[in-house]
């Protein structure tokens, strides 16, 4: 009986790897490429960076799982030079729905799958809020080559890190055609990007916070995803 039971088991793994197999074909799936710019006031004028990030989405359950969407995201953060040496990086956490919830209130429907369908298409040029999942989280580093010199970013008042007449504008997100951004978390990180090993990312960033551990983990996912960071 124990290989009777043996082949029997193997013939339901079969059976669900092939249902699942046949159920991503079913899925529908949407791409499409955002564009999040950061812009800041500061003593000598405006200063500005951007960065393009590909989603790309899959609707439809997948058995045995109860997950609804999948994503998979493509791109870096998005990074402004504040003062001379002094960089902003808004991380890459949020990115997969964060249009959606940026423009919500324009959206004929609130049904995953169809608002997934319309994303692509959409010219809205929205103007991200702090709340309902609006801004990225904001990060910089006092000195841009030293990891325990990183500090989170008040995106309301700038100035605390930054200094006196220092501000955020706004923060804006749109839908484009233009290429995915890349290197540029390697020009500035990359220090840090070569203290990989092997297939290990490199050690995480312990960003102080008011929790009781004192600090909130900050990884490379966070900061570049889906393209091949690794130092020669």
């Amino acid at each position: 009986m124990g290989w009777r039971s043996a082949i029997g088991r193997g013939v339901w793994l079969l059976v669900i790897v092939l249902m699942a197999i046949g159920a991503t074909g079913c899925r529908d799936r949407n791409d499409w490429h955002q564009k999040l710019t950061v812009v800041v006031d500061t003593p000598s004028g405006q200063v500005s960076g951007s960065s393009v990030v590909e989603v790309k989405s899959w609707f439809g359950q997948i058995p045995p799982s109860t997950n609804e969407v999948s994503y998979k995201i493509r791109g870096e953060a998005t990074v402004v030079e504040v003062l001379p040496g002094r960089y902003l990086f808004a991380l890459l956490g949020g990115s997969k729905e964060r249009y959606y919830w940026a423009v919500r209130d324009e959206l004929p429907t609130q049904n995953r799958g169809k608002w997934l369908k319309l994303i692509p298409k959409m010219s809205t040029v929205a103007i991200l809020e702090p709340k309902n999942h609006g801004y990225p989280m904001l990060v910089t580093f006092r000195d841009i080559n030293d990891p325990k010199s990183v500090r989170e970013v008040d995106p309301l008042n700038l100035s605390a890190t930054f200094g006196p007449g220092v501000s955020l504008d706004e923060i804006t997100l749109e839908i484009t055609d233009e290429p995915v951004t890349e290197g540029q978390i390697g020009k500035l990180l990359g220090w840090w990007l070569k203290q990989a090993k092997d297939n290990r990312d490199p050690p995480a960033f312990g960003v102080p916070n008011q929790s009781p551990r004192g600090y909130t983990t900050v990884g490379i996912l966070e900061f570049v995803r889906g393209i091949d960071w690794r130092q020669e």
